[in-house]
């Protein structure tokens, strides 16, 4: 890890375009200019430029395509005229390329192209897609391709991975010591978190970027080797408490570093409409005082203590044979443990090795949440360091 350089830090906040038509349809986008900004997504853009309003972001960067431009300029819209930046449209940032499936529902491309399906979302650094003849001879495809025999493929995260590396080598140098904005697509936000993070393409889906959710990237020398994680898929400003729920299991990671009787409180009244079957608690006695306040309102919920710092190793082989099981119970639990074992958790479902946890920046007072769907889809980072701050606090921006 690369110490602290004074004026060097780089801090970089990530937005995912407001919601689309094609996403109210469930339909793959890919880049496809085709859908525009349904009437929820422009009031999602709105109160997202609302909320960041009193932020000063030395340059704003979006995709060339009209869903992530408009929500750009909603952004835009909400400040003072005299601080008005430019928004610099950068190609690299379109989202990922998906030719052969752009306009299809997912459902349909899942029972269709059972293959495909699977081997994109277990193994997406080994797929690949032919693209389509029409798409070929588009003059508007700017993509990567290689020829075997008379066909033509691309290899979407690769090729998506490998320009992202490209727009940061271009991009940190200029903004040394600055705050930047890039307003982008899902798959291209796991992208850049990923690539600053040094996680595989191989874990592609294992990051979720909600509509206008905020993700917030740290810099501390302002290169990229020395990226770390703030804050993931933060959407508390527009309406999503906690990303909804969905079948499997879903883990509530909590710091037991949290003190402040404040924010603990705040945690126990952002989980009291949460169902939470099972809760497990460290070794610190701050973590029995969180566990107590947050329980007061599921008075069923079983509670379990664990001493042992390999939790998370035991975990995971825990998942392995519920996975083996197929069971499709849905289960919602909380862990109250240090920050180091809350980031051996978030490490394994990112393929972090030890030694480059100290990229995961936990807060004191916020919740992780992690999601295992089932035996077919890898684990899901579904949010990191969510709180229900109604404004954008410090973790905005702190230098």
């Amino acid at each position: 890890m690369q110490s602290k350089l004074k004026g060097r830090n780089t801090r970089v906040i990530l937005l995912r375009h407001g919601q689309s038509t094609y996403n109210a349809l469930g339909l793959y986008q890919g880049s496809s200019d085709r859908p525009n900004l349904t009437e929820l997504g422009r009031q999602q853009a709105q109160l997202t430029g609302e909320f960041l309003k009193g932020i000063p972001f030395d340059a704003i960067y979006a995709s060339p395509l009209q869903r992530a431009k408009e929500t750009a300029k909603a952004v835009v819209r909400s400040r003072t005229q005299d601080a008005y930046p430019t928004i610099h449209i950068v190609p690299h940032l379109r989202e990922t390329e998906l030719p052969a499936w752009q306009g299809l529902s997912f459902q349909f491309v899942k029972e269709q192209f059972p293959e495909e399906y699977r081997c994109w979302k277990q193994r997406p650094h080994e797929f690949r897609m032919e693209i389509p003849l029409a798409i070929q001879n588009d003059s508007n495809f700017q993509l990567p391709i290689e020829t075997l025999k008379t066909k033509q493929y691309c290899f979407p995260a690769l090729d998506l991975y490998d320009r992202i590396q490209k727009f940061w080598q271009e991009i940190l140098p200029r903004h040394i010591g600055q705050t930047i904005l890039i307003v982008s697509h899902g798959g291209t936000n796991r992208a850049l978190i990923s690539t600053a993070l040094s996680v595989s393409p191989a874990h592609y889906h294992s990051i979720e970027q909600s509509n206008c959710a905020i993700s917030i990237l740290n810099f501390p020398d302002g290169c990229l080797e020395s990226g770390q994680l703030e804050a993931m898929n933060r959407a508390t400003h527009v309406g999503e408490k906690l990303p909804k729920s969905e079948n499997g299991l879903r883990l509530l990671l909590i710091p037991a570093e949290t003190e402040n009787p404040e924010q603990i409180q705040q945690l126990a009244q952002l989980l009291k409409d949460i169902a939470i079957d099972f809760s497990i608690s460290g070794d610190l006695d701050n973590s029995h005082l969180i566990t107590e306040q947050i329980l007061q309102h599921h008075p069923t919920t079983v509670q379990l203590q664990v001493l042992r710092e390999d939790f998370p190793q035991l975990w995971q082989q825990a998942i392995n044979v519920r996975n083996k099981m197929n069971s499709s119970r849905s289960l919602t639990g909380s862990i109250v443990a240090r920050d180091r074992v809350i980031q051996s958790f978030l490490g394994q479902v990112l393929g972090m090795n030890r030694d480059r946890l100290w990229r995961l920046h936990l807060h004191p007072g916020t919740i992780s949440i992690l999601h295992y769907p089932d035996s077919e889809h890898p684990p899901i980072l579904r949010a990191m360091n969510i709180d229900i701050s109604v404004r954008a606090g410090s973790m905005l921006v702190a230098r």
